[in-house]
Formats: structure tokens, sequence, C-alpha cells
């Protein structure tokens, strides 16, 4: 029997607990979810049929192009930006390739490097929240098939302005680089590239209903890009990959405005409250695009967050390099954030 001894080899842990007793404010997760009365509205409308049937994605894509300003086949969905950027790793790079990240990155970006036989080559952020712009724009050659970016980037804690990812996109088109842009924490503060794949055709920008959606739990996604390596991208993804419940509360999401508008607003007054809290407590914190926010605690990260989780509450913590320091707290309405900032003042204090 043959295994892949790339897979073989690989050390992953996954690690699975019950976490619906807890405010989750680790990940990329709406710590409140969708309202409820729309949620009920759409369950209405999944019906037996609707989920014995193959799903169908050509009213989600159509809905998204709509509003993104793009072409249908400028874009392509998936379970998550996740499931898109594996895609990419198996339809645009080979054993020996190479590709340029910022470090610290995700940590899929090793793993699909790992499986793929693609060396992942970094570029060190220097200090916290401000991303090697100059050092990367060095480092992009011929040799590099692939630019892995975030945007904003929750790793490293910065985010690319639009100025400075025209320029990267610009070294691509000239040394003949896929750039992904993984955009999973957009629309909190930052500009969007997808206008930009009109005039790049080295391109692909990742996108996710995880967030401001707050769907991560139906696993819907999207990325979109020159239709020429949309389709390239299509012929990898499984068929029907996205179920029919994602697809569906998506498409009912994009026809509600009003709701999104009403998310982010939430977070928004979430948001203010914490800094104004903060500000008057005077700690040290970073707030630049994304659905989160970093603070230095003035106990040890890891005794905080330990303490928060005691009271039920978690928060992301870093072991080691440049956030060493600092922990990452997901914001949510003010309600929340009142919740969250109680419990700090106690853990912290």
């Amino acid at each position: 029997m043959y295994m892949n001894e790339r897979i073989n080899q690989r050390c992953r842990v996954k690690k699975y607990e019950d976490r619906t007793s807890f405010l989750c404010l680790d990940m990329n997760e709406n710590p409140e979810g969708l309202p409820e009365a729309f949620v009920k509205g759409v369950l209405e409308k999944l019906d037996g049929r609707l989920i014995s049937g193959y799903p169908d994605e050509n009213r989600l894509i159509e809905g998204i192009a709509a509003r993104d300003g793009v072409r249908g086949d400028n874009l392509c969905i998936a379970p998550g930006a996740c499931a898109i950027l594996q895609a990419v790793f198996q339809a645009f790079t080979r054993p020996g390739s190479r590709a340029l990240a910022v470090a610290p990155c995700f940590e899929s970006y090793y793993m699909y490097g790992e499986l793929y036989g693609v060396q992942i080559d970094t570029v060190s952020c220097e200090t916290a929240f401000k991303l090697p712009f100059e050092k990367m724009r060095e480092e992009i050659t011929e040799n590099t098939e692939l630019l892995l970016l975030s945007n904003p980037d929750s790793t490293a804690g910065g985010i690319w302005t639009s100025r400075q990812l025209a320029e990267l996109l610009d070294i691509c088109k000239r040394t003949g680089t896929l750039a992904v842009v993984d955009e999973s924490y957009y629309p909190f503060g930052t500009a969007g590239a997808v206008d930009m794949i009109k005039d790049n055709p080295y391109l692909i920008v990742l996108r996710s209903f995880s967030g401001l959606y707050s769907m991560a739990g139906l696993r819907a996604g999207y990325g979109a890009g020159n239709a020429r390596l949309i389709c390239c991208l299509s012929k990898v993804l499984p068929a029907y990959n996205v179920n029919a419940a994602g697809i569906l509360f998506a498409e009912e999401l994009l026809k509600e405005p009003r709701i999104v508008k009403g998310l982010i607003e939430r977070e928004e007054d979430g948001r203010n409250y914490l800094l104004k809290m903060m500000r008057k407590a005077g700690y040290e914190f970073c707030a630049r695009g994304g659905n989160y926010i970093f603070i230095r605690p003035r106990r040890l990260p890891e005794y905080t967050a330990a303490c928060l989780r005691d009271r039920g509450i978690l928060v992301k913590v870093y072991r080691d390099g440049i956030l060493k320091d600092w922990m990452r707290v997901t914001v949510g309405s003010r309600k929340i954030m009142e919740q969250f900032w109680e419990a700090f003042l106690v853990c912290d204090g």
C-alpha cells in the first residue's frame, strides 16, 4: 500500500473541546452570532428537499459578484478561505516551489508547504504591528512562485495599505509571482483588494463568511481572481464543496445589507467602549483593523488568559515571538466587551 510520506510525516495536533460554555474571544468568530429572528427566518427555508438535493452555488456567486463588482467567472466558493488556500497550493505549485510570507504567519502555510513540497521562505517582522514592507519588496524574485499575504494580518498584528499592496502586486507582475491576499478579517477597517483583480492576472483574494458574517460553523468562503486562475482553481476544488445550509445563509445575508450594517455597528460600539476603558486604565493596545484588539497585560499573558478561562472567557495568547507579551481579543458588542473588561480587570489587577 502506498502512503504519501509528506502526509505521513506531518505532525499535526488537533485540539477539540466543547466551547459552548465559554465566551469565545480567541478566534475569528462573532461571540454573539446572527440575530435570532434572521436565523429563524432562514431555517424556515431549509426544508427537506433543499437538504436532500445537491447544493446550487450559482445564485450565491451571482450575489457576491453583484456586491463586489466582479463577474461570476471571477469567483469560486469553498468551505472557508483555508480550503481555497489549499487548492492554490495544489493548482499553482509543485515540489521544489518557493513561497514567501511574513513571519509570524498562519501555521497552514507551513502545513500546505510540507504536504506539497513547497519551501516557505519568510520575512520576519522586527517589531510588533509593523509589517516588513521594504524587506518584502526586496525578497520577491523570479524564483518566488507564491506570495502569501494576510490583510489585516492577525498573526503579526499589522495591515498592508492600498499603496503597499499595489507596489507588491506590481512586483509580482514583473516576476510572474502569484499573490494570494487573505482577507478573512475584512471589512473591519481595511481596504479590500478585490477591485485589483481586474488589472492583475497574478492575484487571488480570499474572503470568508466567518467573522463579520457570523457563519464560522457553516464553513463558507470564496476566492476572487482572474477568470483563468479561477477556472484552474475550480478544477481542483471538489464539486458541491459548500453545503446547502451554508449557501442558503450566505445568500440570505447578501439580501439583507441592513443586518450586515448592524453587525458592523455593533462591533464598532464594542470596540470603542473597550478602547476607551483601556486608555482610561493606561493599558498599551493596538487596534489596526480586523475584529480584534491586541492588549499588553501587566501580568504574564498566560497567567491572565488562564484566569480569564477560569471565568469562562477565552482569549488568544502567543508562546514566543514578537507578540509573546500580548494577547489578542476578538471584539463583540458593548455588552460583550463590558463582560470581558470586568473579568480582565480582576485577572490582570
